[in-house]
């Protein structure tokens, strides 16, 4: 929205900027307050906000002309922000239900009230289902009553603006930028990798440890940057950093953020979270650039293939339903891929790349048949130790399901 009578201001190249960061694909230009200048001066502002926005995602957006007074324009505009409504992809109601907290406030006789914007799945008032929680304080709550557009409702729904009225926390425990979330959406972390693009207009140069402010859900946080994939990030560049948070946030894959400089007066930037439980080790290795590309690869819609040639230990079932922001009930395999059970555990599952499988079963026989070379005393190597020796950062899962498979074909025996 522009007004005709100051025309185009810092704050509409920073609201342009800030739309394009989070994704949008699709929009329309109001030009308010027309009855206050010349329709030459309209036209000529026009033409203006069409320069600007000529390399954005609003090149081929509809103008509206209107007056709040008068009433010009504004029937138009209503009928054409309907008409969109019905083509914009609805959010997915099938994940795990997540509301970005931004107010909080009691009601007498009703308890404490959190209102935010539902990011996914569906939340249902009074039910059993599943404990959601209060993150990062990771504190359970029930939810009561549902208000959904400002109107009663048994559902929240992802997209809707809601007030949830919840029990097991009181107003003094939540704070703006909190989340009530499944349980299993969010494991809080001060290290996040992110794709992060800076603006043309940043006069800032993002080198290691400067400090940014951060606003991603309804949460503002003061981050410091470590660039991944080069040295520096220069203005119009796009790069693969590590934010480094000064307390642990909550955050998903696929998350859009924004960046505005050490004094926070500046929008700089923006972005897409890919791991949101980075390492602080190694983060600028060849194979962890390659894991963040596989991330990438998938968030883009192109599948798991990449990002599972990347683990050589398989993809857990937790990092998965994260990935997914959705339980891996339903998740098809893909071509080469298989699910590697634990048997020690009925939820610990692993998708994993049948060449990694078996090479890592081709692994576990190499290195105890040498053990058995080397110490021929010995009648074999106790399952905590060959593990060290053959995959210790192999996840348990993995590890005891591995074993587990060679006993199956009888290449090991397990004694005690």
């Amino acid at each position: 929205v522009v007004a005709a009578d100051d025309g185009i201001m810092p704050q509409t190249l920073e609201h342009v900027a800030i739309l394009s960061m989070l994704g949008l694909q699709r929009g329309c230009v109001v030009i308010n307050k027309v009855d206050r200048v010349e329709p030459e001066v309209v036209q000529q502002l026009q033409d203006d906000v069409r320069r600007l926005l000529q390399s954005t995602f609003l090149a081929q957006a509809a103008f509206f002309m209107t007056s709040s007074l008068t009433g010009q324009g504004v029937a138009e505009l209503k009928t054409h922000l309907e008409n969109e409504a019905q083509h914009v992809q609805q959010r997915q109601e099938n994940g795990f239900f997540r509301l970005a907290i931004d107010r909080v406030f009691t009601l007498e006789g009703q308890g404490t009230v959190v209102t935010g914007t539902a990011y996914a799945g569906v939340a249902e008032a009074g039910s059993d289902q599943a404990v959601l929680r209060l993150m990062p304080q990771n504190l359970p709550v029930r939810v009561r009553s549902i208000h959904a557009q400002n109107t009663p409702s048994a559902y929240a729904k992802a997209g809707q603006r809601c007030a949830l009225n919840i029990a097991g926390v009181a107003k003094n425990q939540i704070e703006r930028g909190n989340w009530v979330a499944d349980a299993r959406c969010f494991i809080p972390a001060t290290h996040v990798d992110v794709r992060l693009q800076l603006l043309g207009t940043a006069s800032t140069v993002l080198k290691t440890w400067v400090l940014v402010h951060v606003h991603i859900g309804a949460a503002h946080y003061v981050a410091h940057v470590v660039p991944l994939s080069q040295d520096q990030v220069q203005p119009e560049q796009t790069a693969l950093v590590q934010l480094v948070f000064t307390e642990a946030i909550c955050s998903m894959p696929g998350d859009r953020f924004i960046v505005r400089d050490a004094q926070a007066k500046h929008t700089i930037g923006g972005g897409v979270v890919l791991d949101p439980n980075a390492p602080d080790r190694k983060r600028r290795s060849i194979a962890r650039l390659s894991w963040l590309d596989g991330i990438e690869n998938y968030l883009q819609g192109r599948g798991l293939e990449f990002l599972l040639r990347q683990a050589p230990y398989g993809l857990e079932q937790i990092f998965l339903q994260r990935l997914l922001g959705a339980d891996v009930t339903d998740l098809v395999a893909p071509v080469g891929a298989l699910w590697v059970q634990s048997p020690r555990s009925a939820t610990a599952k692993v998708l994993i790349h049948q060449n990694a499988w078996e090479h890592l079963l081709a692994r576990i026989e190499t290195v105890l048949a040498e053990a058995h070379e080397r110490y021929p005393d010995e009648p074999g190597v106790e399952a905590a130790r060959l593990r060290r020796m053959v995959a210790p950062r192999a996840p348990e899962s993995v590890w005891f399901g591995a074993l587990h498979e060679l006993v199956q074909r009888q290449r090991l025996v397990l004694n005690g």
